[in-house]
């Protein structure tokens, strides 16, 4: 089936039934932001951490080995925070995450090129930003996710 550039998939396309997993993460007000590798899809996009739900897995399970894979960190679960669909129809799961404050993640260069803890208002004005990031934000600005810290400057 061929789309028109620039526009939105519709429910019949939404064929896909691939799901994924992001971690949110914090460190005081600051998310904790990935630059995808050149050699992973969307190479060089910000984005949070996460990756593939593999057959029989957890969102939870997918998280803590994503975040081991990507970022060399144990990270516990807390909870679920948001659901969305990708536009090419990747279903991901947000999960708030925690992982000891004296611990740094250390990217592994297949998958991450830098780390990054940025605010809301940093990712607002970051370019190179892929599309799931500003829609991740603008739901928490709007109230619709509930976060462990508030940026008290989304004003």
């Amino acid at each position: 089936m061929t789309r028109l550039p620039n526009t939105k998939p519709t429910q019949s396309q939404h064929r896909n039934r691939k799901r994924g997993v992001i971690g949110v993460m914090f460190r005081a007000d600051r998310l904790l932001i990935i630059r995808r590798s050149l050699t992973v899809n969307a190479p060089g996009k910000l984005c949070l951490p996460g990756g593939g739900i593999e057959a029989g897995e957890s969102e939870e399970e997918a998280l803590v080995r994503e975040m081991q894979e990507e970022l060399a960190i144990d990270v516990t679960p807390t909870r679920l925070c948001w659901r969305s669909v990708t536009p090419w129809g990747t279903r991901l799961a947000w999960w708030v995450a925690e992982f000891p404050d004296h611990i740094e993640p250390v990217p592994n260069p297949e998958e991450v090129a830098e780390v990054h803890w940025m605010t809301a208002n940093d990712i607002g004005t970051a370019r190179g930003v892929l599309p799931s990031l500003p829609d991740f934000v603008a739901a928490w600005r709007g109230g619709k996710i509930e976060l462990p810290w508030t940026d008290s400057s989304q004003g």
